[in-house]
């Protein structure tokens, strides 16, 4: 299932400063994960930014068939933990394993607090990078923080510890009336020969919280060039479509049942009425008939 998205990933590469900076805006994809999976205001802004960090992670797929998946348990977070996965051409789908926190979502608006609560302060985390080929590299790796765990340093840890690569990273996802409004990423990728002054003088931005405002003031990545004192990049942006997709049709579900011990298949006909069926991935719903099923113990 294919939707139109104004979504889309810029870069850019300063090369005097051996620095390449990535932006992402992903509000609209964050947007249709949230309505399709009913997510509650603190479900849907948690999985706004691992849609972003997806974005991120997407970066790292260079040829058709390529796809990075990232599960990530949590748990001490009432969220419990997510699945998501991005394919080359940057489309991104998944899910929240928990899409409504009563005791959280009735507040008045969202605290750092109540996402202390959701995402807890330890994760055990494992990415999956595979090819059309069937190849895969898995990196597997866990955080505990005595303060408040996020999604940035989950992304961020990849990137740094994973990958052995020096990068900084910052999530930024907001809501409008208990919905997503938006959702950017953005990723600060230093290369070796990147000096330590220049990655020092950039992680203090970071750390101060200027990166998260900028983002939250939808600061484009030219003046994310200025903002980070940046020599001018070789080219102009770089930019590249990201959208929601997933791979479910009503095809697929079927293939699936056909898969069933003839009994489970049997019983389902039993109950005399269309049985729904949900992707966990994307949130879309297929009805199968009693007719659908009786044909699978025909053939």
């Amino acid at each position: 299932m294919m939707l139109q998205s104004l979504d889309k990933m810029l870069s850019v590469y300063c090369p005097q400063s051996h620095v390449k900076l990535v932006l992402a805006n992903v509000t609209d994809t964050s947007k249709t994960l949230e309505r399709n999976h009913l997510c509650g205001p603190i479900a849907g802004i948690v999985q706004a930014e691992f849609v972003g960090g997806m974005a991120l992670l997407g970066t790292l797929l260079d040829a058709p068939g390529q796809r990075i998946s990232l599960r990530v348990d949590l748990p001490n977070g009432q969220i419990g933990g997510g699945l998501l996965e991005c394919s080359y051409g940057h489309t991104i789908r998944g899910y929240m394993r928990r899409k409504v926190l009563p005791d959280l979502d009735d507040s008045d608006a969202p605290t750092e607090e109540l996402f202390d609560r959701a995402m807890g302060r330890s994760a055990h985390c494992g990415v999956i990078r595979s090819d059309a080929h069937g190849g895969k590299t898995d990196a597997v790796f866990d955080l505990n923080f005595k303060d408040r765990l996020t999604v940035t340093d989950i992304i961020e840890e990849y990137f740094c510890s994973s990958l052995q690569r020096r990068a900084l990273v910052q999530l930024s996802a907001a809501s409008k009336q208990n919905y997503v409004a938006c959702s950017h990423a953005l990723l600060c990728d230093f290369l070796p020969e990147a000096s330590t002054e220049t990655y020092q003088r950039i992680e203090q931005r970071f750390a101060s919280g200027e990166v998260q405002d900028a983002l939250d003031r939808g600061m484009t990545i030219q003046e994310l060039v200025e903002f980070f004192n940046l020599d001018t990049p070789t080219a102009a942006p770089e930019e590249m479509p990201v959208k929601f997709a997933c791979h479910c049709s009503s095809d697929r579900v079927i293939a699936m049942l056909k898969t069933l011990p003839r009994e489970d298949i049997e019983a389902m006909i039993e109950q005399g009425r269309s049985s729904d069926i949900y992707c966990h991935m994307c949130g879309k719903g297929f009805t199968i008939t009693v007719e659908q099923l009786q044909s699978l113990l025909d053939k």
